[in-house]
């Protein structure tokens, strides 16, 4: 099951990480194990496929920083896109909770309009974005909102923590409302995997 990108112009690093917590992970949890999908050959010296991005992250450390214990459900690139994103969740019935991290050597988008489209996105409520000290070396954020899934009128509070050096975007969202301490950390993992 392949996602697609929204063709609102947003960041696809974005709209990765807030899809696949919004949607259960079924499109890459597979037995269990870690996925790979629509792997490519990428010339470029920063390309890295998804399990071997997601590999670098220990699951125990972003377990701590998270406050509940979440194992690596799977690697993706997601939309056949240079966007590596890694979910670590558990699920417990349907409810699906966790850290998605990604990271996009050929981001698009801008800052400021991605985080005007993701105040914008349906079901997205309370979003507040706030300028953090620099991680990665870009323009780096922080934000929170909640986010109703129409279909089942469940309410999922996010916070997260995405940063931009040109065309390279890191990102982290979490289901629940961490301290921007927590998410900082959470984003030198992603950068230090990079």
């Amino acid at each position: 099951m392949k996602r697609r990108r929204k063709s609102l112009g947003q960041s696809v690093n974005t709209l990765a990480l807030r899809r696949v917590l919004r949607t259960g992970l079924g499109a890459v949890v597979l037995a269990g194990g870690v996925a790979a999908f629509a792997s490519s050959s990428l010339a470029q010296a920063s390309a890295i496929t998804p399990a071997a991005f997601c590999a670098k992250i220990p699951a125990a450390t972003v377990s701590s920083l998270f406050g509940q214990k979440v194992s690596l459900l799977g690697a993706e690139m997601a939309g056949g896109t240079d966007n590596d994103v890694c979910e670590f969740a558990k699920i417990v019935g349907k409810t699906v909770t966790g850290v998605t991290v990604s990271y996009d050597y050929k981001g698009t988008g801008t800052a400021s309009h991605d985080n005007s489209s993701l105040s914008k996105e349906q079901g997205v409520s309370g979003f507040v974005i706030k300028s953090y000290a620099s991680i990665g070396g870009g323009s780096t954020y922080s934000f929170t909102d909640t986010f109703k899934n129409t279909t089942t009128g469940s309410k999922i509070h996010e916070s997260g923590m995405l940063s931009y050096r040109g065309s390279t975007h890191y990102g982290v969202v979490v289901t629940a409302a961490l301290p921007t301490s927590k998410l900082a950390s959470l984003l030198k993992l992603v950068v230090s995997a990079a």
